[in-house]
């Protein structure tokens, strides 16, 4: 090992306090406390707000879309709201809880019963669960082209963190990513 690669220092994320690392790892009454507040939010807010046609005309089709899914035990159509990003045109969502997320339990119990709904316009679709490795590549676009949203969510600081220098493996390992394929 060179003084070059001593010098680099590795950043890890999330940071602590930030709303990721609330869910990833504080204690079990912080992590409590976070859902607690994301359920309140989507289900008094993003959804019926949605659903009337409001954040739609507001812009936020462009920021979050509400999955349907099937639910694994019930049967029942569920709906999640999340936020969204399109790398090369298509659609990629983030299970910030990783497998214990109930919508991605949901959605790979039922893979050919989802839908989305993007700004007034529902489609069906695809998903795909992205590997490790590509989920690493998704950090590091998400980073690059969304610093202030990676500020909130996950802590990045743009002034002082390196897309170069910082390993995303264990963002890759607890953040599920998937894309969604539109169907005909």
């Amino acid at each position: 090992m060179t003084s070059e690669d001593t010098s680099k220092s590795i950043t890890f994320y999330p940071r602590k306090g930030s709303a990721v690392g609330n869910l990833l790892m504080a204690d079990k009454e912080q992590q409590k406390k976070s859902m607690k507040k994301w359920k309140r939010v989507n289900n008094y807010f993003m959804i019926p707000f949605y659903r009337v046609g409001l954040l739609p005309l507001l812009g936020a089709g462009f920021i979050f879309l509400l999955l349907f899914t099937k639910g694994r035990k019930t049967g029942k159509v569920r709906i999640t709201p999340l936020e969204y990003q399109k790398i090369n045109g298509i659609i990629h969502i983030f299970a910030s809880r990783g497998d214990k997320a109930n919508w991605l339990m949901n959605l790979k119990a039922n893979l050919e019963d989802v839908k989305i709904r993007v700004g007034f316009k529902k489609y069906r679709v695809k998903p795909e669960i992205l590997d490790i490795e590509e989920r690493k590549s998704v950090f590091y676009w998400y980073v690059s082209k969304h610093p202030m949203a990676a500020k909130a969510l996950m802590g990045w600081n743009k002034k002082e963190d390196d897309p170069e220098k910082t390993d995303f493996s264990f963002l890759a390992e607890k953040i599920v990513v998937v894309k969604l394929y539109t169907r005909k």
